[in-house]
């Protein structure tokens, strides 16, 4: 399950990115429409049934070891962070 969740913000963070870069071309590619990048750079339609299956069995099964949610989700973020920085992905 922490799998699968890790593959979904690794989705998600590289969505972030993107849109980050295609801001700046709004006016050329997508005629001044952020919905339009918006949807370019996030594949909704399935990685959000996706992130909401898999963080709600995440949430679930976690394994009270006292560490906060938070601090499980912010490594996930930075290890799929770090596997787009080297490009491992």
């Amino acid at each position: 399950t922490s799998h699968f969740v890790a593959l979904q913000t690794g989705v998600l963070l590289k969505g972030t990115c993107y849109l980050a870069e295609e801001i700046f071309h709004l006016q050329s590619r997508y005629h001044g429409s952020f919905w339009r990048a918006l949807s370019a750079c996030f594949p909704l339609h399935w990685h959000a049934l996706m992130l909401l299956i898999c963080g709600s069995a995440y949430v679930a099964l976690l394994d009270g070891d006292g560490q906060p949610l938070i601090l499980h989700l912010s490594l996930t973020s930075l290890c799929q962070l770090l596997i787009l920085a080297l490009g491992l992905h």
